[in-house]
């Protein structure tokens, strides 16, 4: 992803009345995030798939005077994407940051996108490379972008028991083959692997891009009992989850999403923070993630296959989401 475009001048720096981008901003971490933001004054673009409920959350973060945009965005529909960078370019919009959020974890069968890709790689990654792409070559010295790590990358006891990334290659991840309709599909596994994406994104576009001063690091926030992500799971698992919330957030690598939601701000926005670039990033301290995600051909593949992938889709336009 070389880019293709003459370098922005230094003096021509990200300043704080650029905006923040957050994907998937009316819920959980993307929700306290923009929450922790606005009170510091710094102008948000809030990018969802519920506008109605996104401007609802903006009205109430501009009470104190916050500049709070709502735009849709369906990161799994690349026409969706492509509608969203392009018309912040046309309205000269250009991110201070752009915080990569949004995300999905299924938990039995494999669902796919608008686009025909495996929905959790093509939301928590594809989606996210293509909304990048173009943003990156026009973003000033000092920019930043920051993408959503996870320990279940690793799997194991640090994990908490989740299991491990499963690499294969990314185009394999995007367009794997229609399971036995009698297997029991393993989401898990899926999304461990989306966040190893993630984590070799963040890489990837701080190599690239960090001699033009637009940096890159991947946040990990933690298992978060009280977030909504278990909202995709059977009822009774959420009411165990929900239920034991209080006693998980005591263990350590559990955060309450209001800690980890003021620490990824941090990282997005702190002059503080310019030191974590190019890191995966626990709380405000550096973190080693696995040995496979350093890997040039890991973190390439996942951002040029998105780029080579999505192009046929797009041009096919857009079509209905599957069920």
């Amino acid at each position: 992803m070389a880019p293709d475009q003459p370098p922005v001048p230094a003096e021509q720096r990200a300043t704080d009345t650029a905006p923040v981008v957050i994907t998937g901003a009316t819920s959980g971490l993307g929700r306290e995030t923009a929450r922790t933001l606005a009170k510091q004054g710094f102008p948000l673009i809030l990018a969802v798939r519920d506008v109605a409920g996104g401007r609802e959350q903006a009205d109430a973060l501009s009470a104190n005077g916050t500049s709070v945009d709502v735009r849709h965005l369906d990161l799994a529909d690349l026409s969706s994407v492509k509608s969203f960078s392009k018309d912040l370019l046309a309205d000269d919009i250009i991110p201070q940051a752009i915080i990569c959020n949004a995300g999905v974890q299924t938990f039995d069968r494999m669902r796919r996108s608008a686009d025909r890709f495996e929905l959790t790689m093509a939301t928590n990654v594809m989606g996210h490379v293509i909304l990048l792409e173009p943003l990156l070559k026009r973003m000033a010295p000092g920019s930043r972008v920051i993408t959503l790590g996870s320990q279940t990358h690793r799997g194991g006891l640090r994990a908490f028991g989740f299991p491990g990334a499963r690499w294969s290659s990314m185009d394999e991840l995007l367009s794997p083959p229609d399971p036995d309709p009698n297997a029991r599909d393993n989401g898990l596994v899926r999304y461990s692997t989306s966040k190893l994406a993630c984590i070799a994104m963040a890489y990837e576009i701080d190599q690239t891009w960090r001699n033009r001063g637009v940096r890159a690091a991947s946040f990990d926030p933690g298992l978060m009992p009280d977030t909504g992500l278990a909202r995709n799971y059977p009822r009774i698992v959420q009411k165990i989850y929900s239920t034991l919330a209080p006693l998980i957030a005591r263990i350590p690598g559990a955060n309450l999403v209001k800690t980890s939601a003021e620490n990824l701000a941090w990282l997005a926005t702190s002059p503080d923070a310019e030191l974590l670039m190019g890191h995966y990033v626990a709380g405000r301290k550096p973190r080693a993630s696995s040995p496979l995600s350093y890997t040039p051909d890991l973190r390439q593949d996942v951002w040029q296959t998105s780029l080579e992938r999505a192009g046929p889709a797009l041009k096919n336009g857009p079509k209905e989401r599957p069920d």
